[in-house]
């Protein structure tokens, strides 16, 4: 369905007093809203189309399945590295707040039970087909080129040995548990989801909130637990282990907005100051960046220097993601029919891109080519490619999950 252009009023003034399913469906037509989510989905496929060729990617042929990247190429582009670190400090967080806002207004119209079925329908079906199907697909390139080529058996050493990894679906099987034990708290707490609201009123109030709860999730984790990447609890089940309660409590920030009034806390005039904010969000990726060299503060203690890496991270990926808002809102304000068309297919997008990408990196692998044309022929490639791909599933009953 086309959606109606808004006027800049229109898409600032915060309602006075609008129900919850009145909000979700004003929610769901959020222009800035809307084109936030799809653009990042966009960085997540040029995220991608990146790890190929940035300096410090590395291909391990002994253990494919272990490399930072399933292709790794002999060219490099250095500008890549900070693309590449930026976005993986903030991006996944950014993605579940804009998820968890639609969570409270779906249970409130549709029920929980039926919020269930219908969050283990769109997320958990392409999850299955894309950790038993296009994530071996994906993957395929890979071992072509590692040491266990010569033994064959790839499929069954992939999903046995090799550990069956899901590539990039890891987010929608944790965002449905995510979802699910929201649900769950909501079943037995009745009257919670009235009370799971926040509406801050200034852009301090947001900013306090958010960077609190980053560091409260963030550094006791790193200075206690674990700094490992990834936990695989069984077969492609895998999550991020030193990052989990930072993502979980995004996505419970985003659920409190979606439930209050996110048209006025996502206001322009609460996240007007958002070029100063994606300037402190730089300095905190520049100060992770220099320090994670292991080339400064030598003889500090490995505690301190955890403690100040954590806090870094969290100022980077805090008011990075608060300035994503406000660059959306200052910027999406009136509906354009090409962005709206991917919008609705980026969801599919974010499913089958990976397979384009890395077929792609392998095809171009012996291409006498700069790294910068290989990664511009791969990031556009791939996007198109899974556009087409989705739009063309959306015309059949593929449309039900994506």
């Amino acid at each position: 369905m086309p959606r109606r252009r808004q006027s800049k009023s229109e898409s600032t003034r915060p309602p006075t007093s609008v129900p919850i399913h009145a909000r979700e469906n004003r929610l769901q037509r959020d222009i800035a809203i809307d084109y936030l989510r799809s653009s990042v989905t966009v960085i997540v496929v040029a995220h991608h189309a990146a790890l190929a060729y940035n300096t410090f990617s590395h291909y391990n042929p002994a253990r494919y399945i272990k490399s930072t990247a399933p292709i790794v190429d002999t060219v490099r582009f250095a500008p890549l590295d900070g693309f590449v670190g930026w976005n993986d400090i903030f991006f996944m967080s950014l993605m579940f707040v804009i998820s968890g806002l639609f969570v409270a207004p779906s249970i409130t119209r549709k029920g929980i039970g039926r919020f269930v079925a219908d969050r283990t329908k769109r997320l958990g079906i392409p999850f299955v087909i894309s950790a038993v199907l296009l994530s071996p697909i994906a993957h395929y390139p890979s071992w072509l080129l590692s040491d266990s080529v010569s033994q064959g058996g790839f499929l069954s050493r992939f999903f046995t040995t090799d550990g069956g990894n899901a590539g990039p679906a890891w987010f929608i099987w944790v965002l449905l548990a995510f979802c699910i034990v929201v649900a769950i708290v909501c079943q037995f707490v009745p009257n919670l989801m009235k009370r799971l609201s926040w509406s801050p009123e200034s852009a301090g109030g947001l900013v306090v909130v958010f960077l609190a709860v980053s560091l409260i999730t963030t550094i006791p984790v790193h200075l206690f637990i674990t700094t490992e990447e990834w936990f695989q609890l069984a077969g492609p089940i895998f999550f991020p282990a030193s990052r989990s309660l930072l993502y979980f409590a995004w996505f419970l920030l985003g659920v409190v907005l979606g439930n209050a009034n996110p048209e006025r806390s996502l206001s322009r005039e609460n996240l007007r100051p958002w070029p100063f904010w994606l300037t402190i969000g730089a300095l905190g990726y520049l100060a992770h960046g220099i320090l994670s060299t292991g080339n400064y503060l030598a003889n500090t203690p490995p505690w301190v220097m955890k403690l100040i890496l954590a806090t870094a991270f969290c100022f980077c990926c805090t008011f990075t993601n608060l300035a994503a808002f406000g660059l959306a809102r200052s910027f999406f304000q009136t509906s354009w029919s090409p962005a709206d068309h991917f919008s609705e297919n980026a969801y599919g997008v974010y499913i089958f891109h990976y397979g384009f990408v890395i077929w792609l990196q392998f095809v171009l692998l012996a291409q006498p080519m700069p790294a910068v044309v290989k990664f511009l022929i791969t990031l556009s490639v791939a996007l198109m490619a899974s556009w087409l791909l989705t739009a063309l599933l959306r015309k059949t009953a593929a449309k039900r999950v994506l």
